[in-house]
């Protein structure tokens, strides 16, 4: 990892990474990543791996910690985040900030991994998808509280504003100063009110 920025528009942290391959690339920060450490990629079958059985052994002096995991190399009832749902498909689940998942069962046989999402639901994962160890970094940005209105706009957001409340040149919805009467689309056929 040789740096982090924060993304306001996002609100999180992201991780410079140069990889042994010469390409660089943003990450989402983990709570495990850590400032100018040395990162490698550990194929599953890295037995078989001759390069891989070389880097083995300076590891045990140089201390070179994966920063990218494959389910079945994961740890159980341990914070995981930046799950994929198909290999090679990207992160998909527990990307927010200070979001965590745990992985409660592991079944070989079938290559599938249970996993708790942050939500409490719990989903089957394969388990050759790329997952991280431990949360998605600054947990305390979720506590944070929109404090005024120029709270979204400093971050970049620009504020929403209802159709019903626009005048009706600039919205479909517009101009009415009653919105119990349920609102029409531009095609004139009314919505239904939930």
């Amino acid at each position: 990892m040789a740096s982090t920025t924060f993304v306001p528009a996002l609100n999180k942290l992201l991780s410079l990474v140069f990889l042994s391959s010469g390409s660089v690339c943003y990450t989402v920060t983990t709570t495990e990543h850590r400032l100018f450490h040395l990162v490698r990629l550990q194929s599953c079958f890295w037995r078989k791996n001759p390069v891989v059985n070389y880097l083995s052994t300076y590891n045990k002096t140089i201390k070179i910690s994966q920063g990218w995991y494959i389910l079945n190399q994961l740890p159980k009832n341990q914070p995981i985040s930046l799950l994929e749902v198909v290999p090679e498909r990207g992160a998909q689940y527990a990307r927010a900030t200070g979001s965590k998942a745990v992985m409660i069962k592991m079944d070989s046989r079938v290559s599938t991994s249970l996993v708790k999402l942050p939500s409490g639901v719990k989903k089957v994962f394969s388990t050759y998808s790329i997952a991280s160890l431990g949360s998605v970094a600054l947990p305390d940005m979720r506590r944070r509280s929109i404090a005024n209105a120029g709270f979204n706009k400093r971050l970049g957001r620009r504020s929403m504003v209802r159709g019903v409340a626009k005048n009706p040149v600039d919205h479909p919805h517009g101009g009415r100063t009653k919105t119990l009467v349920s609102p029409r689309t531009p095609w004139g056929l009314p919505t239904k009110l939930k």
